[in-house]
């Protein structure tokens, strides 16, 4: 691969300490060992309040016991060919329905199997309320065969109404079938292609459900 012929599109919030619902604490500490008198030569501790905060996957463990955590997930669902599913029509506190997505999926030739599929709302975190999935529009995603889903909003939650909400139904859609979700992906509406490569690498913890990811898009220029 030549890299040249694409252009690189970072995904990635980036995290700023001491910010947020779930802020990150650094705290510069000595080194372990001795540093010449006036080299500049540093290191952190770092606080988090929560794994799930900025750009994170969620592994199966987050819902399963039996699950892969973050470290057991294979490179090759991390990476490949992404379909990016412009949902930007569905309004704030509205309901994305198995049609939006059939419709949403059209330009990138539909989804087919082995995909990731990033769902793109340009979600405003000043927003009060983000969207809410019908059980069909993630049962669709399952269907299609995709092996791993990013969207920019902070869930994928069903309506309050469905009283399967509380039992986490449409993380277990996913999850269950070993399908990683990514959550707070940024900057979707910088890719002009419908069709991009993707790659979202979380760094490999032995049991976590969950830990901030790197996601990367590149797109092929033209010719």
């Amino acid at each position: 691969m030549e890299l040249a012929r694409y252009r690189l599109v970072d995904l990635t919030h980036t995290i700023v300490p001491e910010t947020g619902a779930r802020p990150v604490h650094i705290e510069r500490v000595p080194a372990p060992h001795a540093v010449p008198e006036g080299m500049w030569y540093i290191m952190h501790r770092v606080d988090m309040h929560l794994n799930h905060v900025g750009t994170h996957i969620e592994a199966p463990y987050h819902v399963r016991p039996e699950g892969m955590d973050v470290s057991q997930v294979p490179l090759e669902a991390l990476c490949g060919s992404a379909a990016v599913l412009d949902l930007t029509g569905v309004p704030a506190g509205g309901t994305v329905t198995r049609a939006h997505m059939e419709r949403a999926a059209q330009p990138a030739g539909g989804l087919q199997a082995g995909d990731i599929a990033l769902l793109r709302f340009d979600y405003d975190y000043g927003e009060e309320s983000g969207r809410h999935f019908e059980a069909e529009a993630i049962g669709y995603l399952v269907e299609c065969g995709v092996k791993l889903v990013g969207t920019d909003l902070l869930g994928i939650e069903l309506p309050p109404d469905d009283p399967r909400l509380e039992d986490q139904y449409n993380h277990h859609q996913l999850l269950d079938n070993d399908i990683c979700l990514v959550e707070q992906v940024a900057h979707l509406s910088h890719l002009t292609q419908p069709r991009v490569l993707v790659f979202a690498l979380p760094i490999p913890i032995q049991g976590l459900d969950s830990f901030p990811t790197r996601v990367i898009a590149l797109e092929e220029l033209p010719r």
